[in-house]
């Protein structure tokens, strides 16, 4: 029951349902998009995150794109299988150059997420404002990986000494998630580029580095650790 918390944060962006078998290709069409805001998890943000990032990783069309912060969370949520993305969840994507957070109120969960978590709730206000404060960082030629730093309860970290055995745990349940549990590598192209930028993700190539058609990543996608 502990580690449903921080598992959903890292594993598919934040109180999400744990994702299926991570899938690579065109996710389906949405079933309908709702109108969801700049930094929020979203269907359409989905297909508007995708369309950028093949523009530059697949089809070369571009050398670089900028993706809003919402938009490619929720992009990294349907590649780990999590389809549809809920449109619905009061979840917070804020983005600068030195991290992601990502943040919800206990009362905003989604009541599936509520019932899981169950006796693990009773000790917080239901205005408390849970976050997970994430890095983005490269891990090797053609993989960045996704760092979760410090889970937080109200602006105060989770202590290392709890939080290190219990995302250890997670890591045994996400075959996602690397071991540590607090790593999630994404492969993209090996002459690309993935940087945090104020407000969301820029994604870039090397002008010149490959042609369309050529057999490039499916996009950036859940890599092997």
């Amino acid at each position: 029951m502990h580690r449903s918390l921080p598992s959903l944060l890292l594993a598919t962006g934040l109180f999400l349902p744990p994702p299926g078998r991570a899938q690579t290709g065109t996710p389906p069409p949405p079933s309908p998009p709702t109108a969801a805001g700049p930094g929020r998890l979203s269907n359409a943000g989905v297909y508007r995150a995708a369309a950028l990032v093949d523009s530059v990783y697949v089809d070369r069309l571009n050398t670089q794109a900028f993706v809003e912060g919402g938009d490619f969370a929720s992009y990294l949520v349907a590649r780990l299988g999590v389809r549809p993305v809920p449109d619905n969840l009061a979840i917070d994507v804020a983005v600068d150059t030195a991290a992601v957070t990502l943040s919800g109120r206990v009362q905003d969960l989604p009541e599936a997420v509520k019932a899981s978590l169950g006796p693990a709730l009773m000790f917080l206000d239901p205005s408390s404002v849970i976050a997970a404060d994430i890095a983005l960082e490269r891990a090797r030629v053609g993989v960045v990986r996704f760092h979760l730093r410090s889970l937080l309860v109200n602006g105060t970290p989770l202590p290392e000494a709890i939080l290190v055995p219990l995302m250890a745990q997670v890591g045994t349940s996400y075959p996602a998630l690397t071991s540590t549990g607090r790593d999630l590598l994404v492969a993209i192209p090996e002459d690309g580029t993935m940087r945090l930028a104020q407000g969301g993700v820029r994604v870039a190539v090397k002008p010149g580095g490959g042609k369309p058609g050529d057999d490039k990543p499916a996009g950036a996608r859940p890599a092997a650790p």
